[in-house]
């Protein structure tokens, strides 16, 4: 069963109000873990799965040269052209001595200053414990706020207890509802300020 089919109808209606009869807002998420089975990538594709629409960027599938700037290539360009074109963008990574993955930085590093100007971010974690819960605040939305975009207060910090059968748990998925919500709110009234 999709995690949509999971929503009872309080859920239902807050994904409608956020996303369905609003203008089409692009959603992209971003996996910065090595892994495509992971539990950064569970929650990444759940994010999406809830909004209804989306593309979930896989960092570890892109070119690694490319990603290293030895070289271009298309999956890179692609994925970096994906990333500046979002309205909502969740940013997905495991927790690496107490920070977000270099996986996901060297994709970001190669963004333009401003390149998530009017952006929503949505800013998920998976960590071993919960030690390193204040790495999104102390590192995540510096990196954010350096690309001019805008990180939503709700965080989605999930340790293995979040998940059942390496599925994103509901008090997990409620956080990410949250902040999903946040990200809508936020992109549709950017989308009002802007020419």
């Amino acid at each position: 069963m999709s995690l949509l089919g999971l929503l009872d109808k309080p859920n239902r209606t807050w994904f409608h109000l956020c996303f369905v009869g609003s203008r089409p807002m692009p959603v992209v998420a971003v996996n910065g873990s090595p892994s495509t089975t992971s539990k950064t990538h569970a929650l990444a594709a759940a994010a999406i799965e809830l909004v209804g629409d989306g593309t979930l960027i896989d960092v570890s599938a892109l070119d690694a040269d490319a990603l290293l700037l030895r070289r271009e290539h298309d999956s890179v360009r692609r994925a970096l052209d994906t990333i500046a074109a979002a309205d909502i963008l969740i940013l997905a990574s495991p927790i690496y001595r107490a920070t977000y993955s270099g996986l996901l930085k060297v994709v970001l590093d190669q963004l333009p200053a401003d390149s998530l100007r009017g952006t929503a971010v949505v800013l998920v974690a998976t960590a071993a414990s919960p030690a390193h819960f204040l790495a999104l605040d102390t590192g995540f939305r510096s990196l954010v706020a350096s690309l001019a975009g805008w990180s939503v207060p709700t965080i989605v910090y999930a340790t293995g207890d979040d998940f059942v059968d390496a599925v994103p748990g509901d008090a997990i998925l409620a956080d990410l509802r949250q902040a999903l919500g946040e990200a809508a709110a936020i992109a549709r009234s950017s989308a009002h300020e802007l020419p």
